[in-house]
Formats: structure tokens, sequence, C-alpha cells
């Protein structure tokens, strides 16, 4: 009998399942509780949006110009910050001080990328080895499909999967117990890899990687809650946002 199907079983009274010899309510009553409410959030579905981590947040943060890079950047964050509030192990200052922190990381993974020999961003359907990506003994198997393909994009998205996932682990580790920072860290990542398949190859084919390069102003514009100032209307000038008319045209 399943673990999960003892405690279903198990009264207040009755024996606790973990074999302690205490009353369940005495022993792990509130922790199976707790497990129960932190699985029912994360089965939970929702538009993350610019939710966790605001695209006009974001934009104080990191200051123009905004490419697609930075696009999937936000995303990204917000992914992060709905797992962190979920988990609700942090206040909300200290996981804004996380998400914060990522932003940097990630900004200068995105930074060397461009440099990179490797050329994942300029040629991202070139052949590619993904073999040395495997980190935690995980094998290619382990992943959708798409992610299993030879290519330069894919690498990429390994290599910034794994930028994210050391980098929260690096901020978590110091404000939490081991075992939360490993459950956390868990979810990031199939979270992550699950967004990847579904959204970077199931639904917009890489526009970000594809587009690096280009001025993504106007698709922030159209990502958040609360519109941000228009050039076209005259609400920001075209040279405060690094941006042409032509950037703005889609």
């Amino acid at each position: 009998m399943s673990e999960d199907v003892m405690q279903m079983m198990a009264g207040r009274n009755d024996p606790c399942p973990c074999g302690s010899g205490r009353k369940y309510k005495k022993c792990c009553l509130s922790k199976h509780e707790e497990e129960q409410q932190l699985r029912s959030r994360l089965e939970q579905p929702e538009t993350l949006s610019d939710k966790y981590f605001s695209v006009k947040e974001y934009i104080s943060e990191a200051g123009f110009p905004l490419n697609h890079l930075d696009f999937l950047l936000l995303e990204m964050l917000n992914i992060t910050g709905g797992i962190l509030q979920k988990y609700k192990k942090l206040n909300p200052e200290k996981s804004r001080e996380v998400l914060i922190n990522l932003m940097i990381e990630i900004r200068n993974f995105f930074v060397g990328c461009r440099k990179c020999k490797l050329g994942c961003l300029k040629n991202p359907y070139g052949e590619a080895r993904l073999q040395s990506l495997m980190y935690n003994n995980l094998e290619t198997d382990d992943f959708p499909e798409v992610l299993q393909r030879p290519l330069s994009v894919n690498l990429f998205y390994f290599e910034l999967i794994a930028g994210i996932i050391e980098t929260l682990s690096r901020e978590l580790e110091p404000l939490l117990p081991k075992e939360i920072v490993e459950d956390i860290i868990s979810t990031a990542f199939i979270t992550i890899i699950d967004y990847v398949a579904d959204n970077c190859w199931g639904n917009c084919n890489h526009k970000c990687v594809i587009k690096h390069k280009k001025n993504a102003y106007c698709s922030f514009c159209i990502f958040g809650t609360t519109a941000l100032p228009c050039p076209r209307s005259g609400d920001v000038s075209y040279k405060e946002i690094h941006a042409t008319e032509k950037d703005m045209m889609h």
C-alpha cells in the first residue's frame, strides 16, 4: 500500500503511518495537510502574464533597450515567482530579491551567449551536441521529444535552464532548509522544461531566439495588464526606448 493511501486512510487518533507510535494528529498530520495544500496549489492552472514580476518592474531594473530575450526572461521570472509564491516559504520582499538577482544573472548569461563561438543565437536550427548538458544524471529520454533534437536552439534552452536552476538554488540555500530548496528546484526545473516544450516549441516557434536582436518594446506593451507608454501616440519618445518606428510594426 502506498504512503499516500495510508495517509488518506489514517484517522486523527490512529497510529501515525510513519511508524513513530504516536497518534497521527500528534505526529505527521499537519505536515501531510501542508503537503496536500501545496500539491493543490501547484496543480492549479493560472495565467502568469506579469503577475509576479511586472513589465514595469522589469524595465525599472533593466532599463532600455528591451529585446526578445528580455521577453523570454520575464516569462521565466514569472514562472519562478509563481512557484515561490505557491510554496509560501519566503515573504514577498525576499521573493522579489531572489527574482531580481535571477534577472541580473540571466541577463549576463545572454551577454555571454551573444559572444559565444557556438553561435546558438545566430543559427538556432544548426546541429549541436547535447550530451554535455545532461547534468544530474538525467538522460535525454527524460525530456520531451522536441527538446531531444540535437539543435542549437535546444542547446541554448538547456544552458538557460541550467543557469536559472543554479542561480535559484544559490539564492535559496541560505534562506530555506535543504529539503525545501530541493523540492522548489525540482518543481521549477520540471515546470520550465514543460513551458519551453509547450510554448517555445509548440506555440511561438522560438520567436525570442530568432529575433533576439530586435527591439521588443511593442511585445512588452501587450504583455502586461497595464499598457506601457506608446511612442506612436507621443507618450514616450523612440529615442528613450532605443527603438524606431519600424520596430513598432508587427
